[in-house]
């Protein structure tokens, strides 16, 4: 591929994400004040309002790890053979103090994605916790991309 379409397919990944990234937010400034201990704590509307966040935060994980970082190494001409080389360079990036975050983050997706879940309160509240960090790393990400780097406009 050439390094045309590499850049053009790093900004829509990053416009795809920036997209996501706002329907992560409304759904976590719904859900972020909610107090429950137990899904008997929850009402329909509340539990409808954490299943979409949940699976909000899930699909930026997947943009931000497998389109955007991944693309952005590729375009930077990285080896991403390595998945967890792709987190490291997010981490000496300055996209995220840790690179052990984004793990943490990626395996709290996967349990929402491919797990029977038994303890779904503590995957909500867990979810709860991470989105503010994981919107940063959207944030400090968009920034390199379109502010430092300036590869989109």
């Amino acid at each position: 591929m050439s390094r045309e379409k590499l850049k053009k397919q790093l900004c829509e990944n990053l416009r795809l994400l920036k997209k996501n990234s706002l329907w992560l937010e409304r759904s976590f400034s719904v859900c972020k004040e909610y107090n429950f201990s137990s899904l008997e704590d929850l009402s329909e509307e509340q539990l409808t309002n954490l299943e979409a966040l949940s699976s909000r935060f899930g699909r930026s994980v997947d943009i931000l790890i497998y389109k955007v970082l991944r693309n952005l190494d590729i375009y930077e001409l990285e080896d991403v053979e390595n998945k967890l080389d792709i987190l490291i360079r997010a981490e000496k990036r300055g996209f995220i103090e840790d690179f052990e975050q984004l793990i943490e983050m990626k395996d709290l997706r996967n349990k929402l994605v491919h797990e029977y879940i038994l303890d779904i309160v503590k995957i909500f509240k867990l979810v709860i916790q991470y989105t503010p960090q994981l919107l940063e790393v959207i944030k400090n990400t968009e920034d390199y991309i379109k502010n430092i780097r300036r590869y989109c406009s």
